[in-house]
């Protein structure tokens, strides 16, 4: 998650303020004690981008209870609207932005390397934060040199979704739980002129490859780019070849599909590989389409995925970071987390709400699982100039029918063109 598509309102007011009555023992019981007046309420803002009616309500219900355990503390929730970077970058930048605010896994890191962001490592230590409530794989989205700028809220996951009907036809019993065994499913499929698994050209979806067969496109440690390491021929080479032999079809080669979730919703493809946002997709464009939903395939044992996160993070230039603090890791505890996961919105990313989340949402039982081998969507602070290089490169190597080295090497080359490689 994401990536796409990377979710009730509720509004109240509580009384903020105390009247604190102050005395001393050395004053007579005859004079009555100075008052104080209760110190004015801090304010607080929350940022997060726009999203559905339920997702604002969600965020609005965990403020309200914040507030009710905080009654000095006041949060008002900022919707940002348009592209939510383009316009939080500028808020950062003259000191304007929301207190906490959501921040995507792969946009982080430029953040985190810019000085925007406040280090939580000093807050987590005097707060007692329970990090170990976490997969390591979601803290180290928002950890940058070795200190946190960050807490997950939620994730995302990969996970393979099949049309049941359409297998059958071609005589599958069970999805395939590997590469292989979805080869020679494909095969099958094939035979009987149905498309059998629709995914993009997109390093967000097919870097799972390059990593089950030993390969890496990318060090966190040293911020840089790998991709002339031999090991990413293998992998990137067997994506190449299923997209060559139809194994897997883009969605634009399905009657002009925007994207996978859309032909397997229209019947045109047998498998997609998607996250948990195609459910609430084809809970209303099809919702009498029968699929099922199986883990991602892996390739001789090693199961990669893609891990999609969202954080709550702090601004630098906050006036309050202490309550700042307070809120960011309530709005990631465990309080804030059952909400998240009673709403069925999103998969909580704390372990211990996940139980739950599961038993009203069993059909998330892959996404959750896929989270578990998976590695962020993020390269560092190379960002959008990296995807946007090695998604070209492969795309043009497809179409003329390149090498993966030779593919491997344009990408190489594009990204040194870039001034911030």
């Amino acid at each position: 998650m994401k990536k796409s598509q990377k979710w009730m309102a509720l509004t109240a007011t509580f009384a903020l303020g105390t009247t604190i009555l102050a005395g001393c023992s050395t004053t007579p019981t005859s004079a009555a004690a100075p008052v104080r007046k209760a110190s004015a309420p801090i304010h607080l803002t929350v940022g997060m981008w726009s999203s559905s009616p339920a997702e604002h309500s969600l965020v609005e219900s965990q403020v309200k209870l914040f507030e009710k355990q905080n009654p000095n503390i006041k949060v008002s929730v900022r919707v940002i609207n348009g592209n939510y970077l383009q316009v939080l970058q500028p808020m950062l930048a003259s000191h304007t932005a929301p207190d906490i605010f959501y921040l995507d896994s792969s946009v982080a890191p430029q953040l985190e390397a810019s000085g925007a962001l406040m280090n939580l490592d000093q807050y987590i230590k005097r707060d007692h934060v329970n990090l170990s409530d976490f997969n390591p794989h979601l803290l180290s989205a928002f950890k940058w040199k070795g200190s946190y700028y960050g807490v997950p809220k939620d994730f995302n996951s990969l996970a393979l979704e099949y049309n049941k009907s359409l297998m059958a036809k071609a005589g599958i019993k069970t999805p395939p739980a590997t590469w292989q065994q979805l080869q020679q499913d494909a095969v099958k499929l094939k035979a009987k002129h149905i498309a059998p698994l629709s995914m993009p050209v997109d390093v967000a979806r097919y870097y799972p490859f390059v990593l089950d067969f030993g390969g890496n496109y990318f060090n966190p440690n040293t911020n840089q780019a790998t991709f002339p390491n031999p090991k990413n021929r293998a992998g990137l080479g067997y994506f190449m070849n299923m997209v060559e032999n139809g194994s897997i079809v883009q969605p634009n080669a399905l009657n002009g599909a925007s994207w996978a979730g859309q032909a397997f919703a229209e019947n045109k493809v047998a498998m997609v590989a998607e996250g948990a946002w195609l459910l609430p997709f084809m809970q209303q464009t099809a919702p009498k389409l029968q699929y099922g939903i199986s883990r991602f395939p892996s390739y001789n044992g090693k199961s990669y995925n893609m891990l999609y996160t969202v954080s709550y993070s702090m601004a630098a230039a906050t006036k309050y970071p202490a309550q700042a603090a307070k809120l960011l890791f309530f709005m990631t505890g465990p309080a804030a987390e059952k909400l998240t996961a009673q709403s069925g919105l999103a998969i909580p990313s704390r372990s211990s709400e996940q139980k739950y989340f599961l038993k009203q949402n069993p059909s998330y039982a892959a996404f959750v699982a896929g989270g578990k081998d998976a590695v962020p969507y993020q390269f560092g602070t190379l960002g959008q100039n990296f995807v946007d290089a090695i998604n070209n490169a492969t795309l043009a190597g497809i179409l003329k029918k390149q090498s993966p080295s030779v593919v491997l090497s344009s990408a190489t080359k594009t990204l040194s063109s870039q001034s911030n490689y």
